[in-house]
């Protein structure tokens, strides 16, 4: 009988532990995250953008990184600053966010590690963001040609189109930004040499 007791009492525990790492899984469970500076944002509406995802956390300080899941209605925010995803998230708690009529839910996810120190060096030197200036290109410039060329240092969040002016391209991490304006910057197209520069969010 002892036994039997034995091995019944250790079941409903360990339930207990899958059943919290599920919640883990799905809805982050804020009693096991710690604060760092990756922010989880839920419940996006279908069809969310790279744009709108970074326009949640905009006026809160650079982000080093940002990830969504395809398919999915969630993604990450990994700000370069520890006190910039602490000051984000607490807006969260306070003001509940929306995006498109869903409400927004914030919350810590696991830390995406440190900021490479190579990133730490070219923002400190160098400026470094994610959001590009590109300067003297042809007014027949498209957003489609810039993705494409921009595309191959990684993801683009966005482009804009600046009539007169150029364009700004923003990468979705400040490495694949760094790596587009080493190659690109006065690359000859046609006629044009191109001028990329680091510049802050729009």
């Amino acid at each position: 009988g002892g036994m039997g007791g034995g091995m019944g009492g250790g079941m409903p525990g360990g339930m207990g532990g899958g059943g919290m790492g599920g919640m883990a899984g799905g809805k982050p469970d804020p009693r096991n995250l710690q604060a760092s500076r990756s922010v989880y944002v839920g419940n996006l509406p279908v069809g969310t953008t790279m744009e709108e995802i970074a326009s949640l956390g905009r006026g809160f300080g650079p982000l080093e990184s940002m990830r969504m899941m395809m398919g999915a209605s969630y993604g990450f925010l990994n700000f370069l600053r520890d006190e910039d995803a602490y000051a984000f998230w607490q807006s969260g708690q306070a003001q509940q966010p929306h995006l498109r009529g869903n409400r927004i839910f914030l919350n810590w996810a696991k830390a995406p590690g440190p900021v490479e120190p190579h990133v730490l060096r070219l923002v400190r030197e160098h400026g470094a963001s994610r959001h590009l200036a590109v300067r003297n290109i042809s007014d027949a410039t498209s957003a489609d040609q810039l993705g494409a060329l921009f595309r191959q240092f990684g993801e683009v969040e966005s482009i804009q189109i600046k009539p007169g002016e150029g364009a700004q391209v923003n990468l979705t991490n400040i490495a694949s930004a760094a790596a587009a304006k080493d190659q690109l910057d006065g690359l000859t197209m046609g006629q044009w040499k191109l001028v990329v520069a680091y510049t802050t969010p729009p």
